[in-house]
């Protein structure tokens, strides 16, 4: 009975927790940047909005893009942002992880919220003369909107991704983007912003906390007795009878008494292995921003905004 009861109530606690994980309402501080994992990722997609094959393309894209134009693509699909704008969403990342190469600011965010539905070109200002705000319409409405509203949302991305390598690598427009300079304004951002990451951040933490306590009140809650049918069983002692160690599981015994009946229960438990301290030498990267020094992978790239949006 006991071992029944103790089951369901920690299966309550990680379906609560399940719950939340799949509700996830995403911020610009709470995104996953795709660069601090590998280098060679350019897709953020933590919900698996975009199938696994079309990541794989997109990142084989991105990198070949990259590699003949200086252009740093990002996508980015998620299935909620909340009450926020997608405009300040995208601002804020693009900002943030400094899309596109310090000094060019040749970066373009692909972004697309599924709840909200909303899908959003961002270009930095060194290649708003190639990507222009017509040409980031054009790709939003002629070539993502039908499969979007069809919600074959991994098509469209891979789609939108497409277009925008063509449109970069077309004719002059690869030579004019490798010699494009322009300047940065992020850094003024990034410095205001810390106020901001410094309350997202404890409210996280406020919020699992809360999550744990209440799970560990769930769990601590007395047992039924089986002897008079009351819930008063209660753990008065608990003795190790054989130790864990890193090769074999221990043997533990709990004893229980009833604070209605005085009926007493010891029940057995097994210590799981210990687990071998592993030691992890050797360099890290920086937190920040954006890629290189700025420790998320990226160039270090700004934006002002401009591109196109749509309504799906």
């Amino acid at each position: 009975m006991y071992t029944t009861m103790k089951r369901l109530n920690l299966l309550f606690a990680f379906s609560l927790l399940a719950i939340l994980v799949q509700a996830m309402v995403y911020t610009p501080t709470s995104l996953p940047n795709p660069k601090v994992q590998d280098r060679g990722n350019y897709v953020c997609n933590p919900d698996e909005i975009v199938a696994s094959s079309d990541v794989v393309l997109l990142n084989r894209l991105a990198r070949q893009l990259e590699d003949s134009t200086q252009v740093e693509l990002c996508v980015v699909a998620v299935n909620s942002i909340g009450e926020m704008e997608a405009f300040d969403f995208c601002y804020e990342v693009f900002q943030r992880w400094g899309i596109g190469k310090e000094g060019k600011n040749t970066g373009v965010l692909l972004f697309l919220a599924v709840e909200s539905r909303d899908v959003r070109i961002m270009t930095g200002g060194g290649i708003e003369g190639v990507m222009t705000d017509a040409v980031c319409h054009s790709i939003i409405h002629e070539t993502m909107m039908q499969p979007l509203r069809n919600a074959d949302y991994s098509d469209a991305m891979a789609l939108g991704t497409l277009r925008i390598y063509e449109v970069c690598t077309d004719g002059a427009a690869p030579e004019e983007l490798r010699q494009m300079t322009s300047a940065t304004n992020r850094y003024h951002y990034a410095d205001e912003s810390g106020e901001n990451e410094l309350f997202e951040l404890l409210l996280a933490v406020g919020i699992v906390i809360a999550l744990l306590i209440f799970a560990f009140a769930i769990v601590a809650m007395p047992k039924k007795c089986p002897k008079c049918g009351k819930r008063g069983m209660r753990k008065t002692n608990e003795q190790i009878i054989t130790r864990a160690t890193t090769k074999k599981e221990g043997l533990g015994v709990r004893t229980y008494i009833c604070e209605h009946c005085g009926n007493r229960e010891d029940k057995s438990y097994v210590i799981p292995r210990e687990v071998p301290t592993v030691i992890i030498s050797g360099g890290g990267s920086r937190g920040g921003f954006g890629g290189g020094s700025f420790g998320g992978g990226f160039g270090g790239g700004s934006t002002f905004g401009a591109g196109a949006v749509g309504k799906f």
